[in-house]
């Protein structure tokens, strides 16, 4: 629906403003009146300093240095608003220099009321005053001179050409044809950044927080750094941390943004010094060709400079192709057990890292913190971004699971296919999972050791057997809820008893058991609880003492039944 008319009074003025115009506020107002006060008090001082060629192929002169000449001819009827307005709206002529006219123009107007404003996504925004039909780029920049990156905006079309401009706050020069990078520049882009540095030479530059002997033997470093190489020798040693994307605008961004082309790899190389902890000697060559590429990308404005450092490390990580590395921690392959000490967990577990390293294959692999595998067949390191034993347990359990259960505890057939399958659907925390292995695999080999394996035998002495049999292989809880059931003849129930005074598992008990059994298992404990000590023995010493004990536990018992042949 449109806007309904408006309504017009006698007397009242009615204020046109154009599109892309404001009201300029104080600030705005005297920040332009300075900057055109010497924009036409000293307008020589702003003009680039050109450092190219006069003449260039087939005798003509560099255009950059025609569009020179036509400026300082501006310069020269600065004062001459008439021949400006005339040279401001000419078709012909050189297009920098018809935008300087609009600017002298602008200069000399009394009214800074109403400005335009230009806006760009990179250089960012300034007021101007619109004179002429030149581009709003052109004039934004030359009436804007003091701001390094927006007066770059005029010279865009030759940079097109394959001119070199260089910005910054130390200074603006036209190298020519060909890229030639002055220090003025390159601390004048530091400074924008404001990083603090020290000057230890003409060729070089240090930021703070860097070792200068490091820096100047070139040495690998953990904690790392990159070295800026320009193409006028001079070397800019930045520390890692700078790079982490904290501030407002990344590094890379003010380097591109103060030169024309924003072409930085024409004259800048990136070298990145860091290896891992535990590393000594020369990188790989494929750790340094993948490092290459990273740093080429961050040049190309392509690699986010908060990941920076990230992919750095990766690509120098990625190249090694021996040993072990834990997160950004390198162990040479003769340092597999000091490697296997770092990750967490029990000894049982490290002992089945230790087995499964035998088990697996001689290709490489990486796990990461989620517990996902990435094999690796041209490499044979073996990588782990976490230190958690059971994230790698879990990742090498499906294809290696069956393999470590017989190494580790000789168990094969149904009984591992069942362990094993249970392990694999319920993930159970590998420290426990294999200490319940590892205890009940112990006990059956005790338990094998125990003489009448899978005989029952009658009297006080079967009972004996089997409630000493019942605790060692599943619990002493278990074996007393079991004798609290017997029932049978009088020393049966006698053994029954002393069981559970052996044990102090009496208590509240007596009512089940008759006064006469109770009085003999009083009798019978001290023989009983000789023969419990005893078996506690059989796994190390063998079944012999057992048996002693057993024919004692008989004698005093009484008892007719014979004991079964051992």
């Amino acid at each position: 629906m449109p806007a309904p008319s408006k309504v017009n009074f006698p007397g009242q003025k009615q204020k046109i403003r154009m599109r892309g115009t404001k009201q300029a506020s104080r600030d705005v107002k005297q920040r332009l009146k300075k900057n055109l006060a010497v924009l036409i008090e000293t307008p020589e001082l702003l003009l680039p300093e050109y450092k190219g060629p006069i003449r260039i192929k087939w005798g003509r002169k560099s255009p950059v240095y025609s569009t020179l000449q036509e400026i300082n001819k501006v310069i020269d009827n600065r004062y001459d608003r008439k021949w400006l307005g005339k040279r401001m709206m000419s078709k012909r002529g050189d297009f920098v220099a018809k935008a300087w006219s609009g600017a002298m123009l602008a200069a000399q107007e009394e009214d800074y009321s109403t400005v335009s404003v230009f806006q760009h996504p990179l250089y960012g925004s300034a007021s101007y005053i619109r004179k002429g039909d030149s581009r709003a780029g052109f004039l934004a920049g030359i009436q804007n001179q003091h701001n390094p990156r927006l007066r770059l905006l005029p010279w865009e079309e030759h940079a097109k050409k394959g001119w070199w401009f260089f910005s910054s706050l130390k200074g603006f020069n036209c190298s020519g044809q060909s890229p030639i990078v002055v220090n003025d520049w390159i601390l004048g882009i530091i400074d924008r950044c404001k990083i603090k540095y020290e000057i230890l030479s003409e060729n070089l530059i240090i930021s703070s927080g860097l070792n200068a002997d490091e820096v100047q033997s070139g040495e690998f470093s953990n904690t790392g750094y990159f070295k800026l190489n320009f193409s006028n020798g001079t070397t800019f040693a930045l520390e890692e941390t700078h790079m982490k994307g904290d501030q407002k605008e990344p590094l890379i961004m003010h380097f591109a943004l103060g030169v024309l082309p924003p072409k930085l790899s024409e004259f800048t190389e990136i070298e990145y010094f860091w290896a891992p902890e535990g590393w000594e000697g020369e990188l790989p060559e494929q750790s340094l060709e993948g490092l290459q590429k990273v740093v080429q990308g961050w040049l190309n404005l392509i690699v986010p400079e908060k990941m920076l450092v990230k992919q750095c490390r990766k690509a120098i990580l990625d190249g090694i192709n021996e040993g072990f590395i834990l997160q950004e921690h390198w162990y040479s392959t003769e340092n597999k057990k000091q490697f296997i000490e770092q990750l967490s967990g029990n000894d049982l577990e490290r002992k089945a890292v230790l087995k499964l390293f035998e088990i697996i294959p001689e290709d490489g692999f990486s796990v990461n913190a989620e517990g996902e595998v990435d094999w690796k067949e041209e490499s044979k390191t073996i990588t782990l971004k976490s230190n958690s034993i059971h994230l790698l347990l879990v990742s090498m359990w499906e294809e290696f699971g069956l393999e470590l259960l017989e190494e580790l505890f000789e168990i094969t057939g149904e009984k591992a296919e069942e362990i094993y399958s249970k392990q694999l659907k319920k993930k159970e925390a590998f420290g426990n999972f294999l200490r319940k292995i590892n205890k009940s695999n112990d006990i059956q080999k005790t338990l094998q050791k125990f003489p009448w394996q899978n005989i029952d035998f009658a009297g006080p002495c079967g009972v004996a057997h089997a409630l000493v049999m019942l605790a060692r292989s599943e619990s002493i809880g278990v074996s007393c809820a079991y004798a609290t059931k017997i029932r049978g003849t009088l020393e049966e129930e006698a053994i029954a008893w002393s069981w559970l005074l052996i044990h102090k598992k009496h208590s509240g008990k007596d009512w089940k058991f008759n006064p006469s059994a109770r009085d003999l298992g009083g009798d019978w404990a001290s023989s009983l609880s000789d023969l419990w000590e005893e078996s506690a023995k059989v796994g190390k010493e063998g079944p012999k003492g057992y048996v002693d004990k057993m024919n004692k536990l008989q004698k005093t018992t009484g008892t007719q039944h014979k004991l079964p042949d051992f």
